[in-house]
């Protein structure tokens, strides 16, 4: 019969959890300073198509993300859909609006609008995480006991 894992080794697998989730953070900051900085402003106009995430947890969420049309720098002409969530009143065939493409990948689309608001909380949310996980486990990594609670 095998035993519970010895502390050390929670201790060690929470600061891999932790380190897991602060490079997740990491990479959402870097994809936004990526086309913050890289890049490329042009004019789309809406398809009238949306693609639709449904997301399920705690209750039914539906994201709803346009489909653009839009040319690049050297001319050509690309049809893509945005990371960016809208709402269906605001999706209409022939709008116009701010776009930022990857030139690395022009596919790769984001309304200038969210861009200009930041990354969001979301990488705070994940840092933060990071830091308390990765914190307690690297406590109890060198004391060799848990913290206590006061509740």
């Amino acid at each position: 019969m095998r035993t519970a894992l010895p502390k050390r080794r929670l201790y060690i697998i929470g600061i891999l959890i932790a380190l897991g989730i602060g490079a997740g953070a990491a990479s959402l900051v870097r994809d936004y300073v990526h086309m913050l900085t890289h890049g490329v402003t042009t004019e789309g106009r809406m398809t009238g198509r949306y693609r639709e995430v449904t997301s399920t947890g705690r209750g039914h969420a539906v994201s709803l993300h346009p489909w653009f049309s839009y040319r690049t720098a050297d001319g050509s002409i690309i049809t893509a859909t945005v990371s960016d969530a809208m709402d269906l009143a605001d999706i209409r065939a022939g709008r116009t609006m701010p776009l930022r493409y990857d030139p690395a990948d022009p596919s790769v689309l984001r309304l200038a609008e969210a861009l200009e608001a930041g990354p969001g909380a979301l990488p705070w949310i994940l840092g933060g995480l990071a830091l308390i996980v990765g914190g307690l486990s690297v406590f109890g990594l060198v004391t060799g006991r848990s913290l206590r609670l006061p509740f």
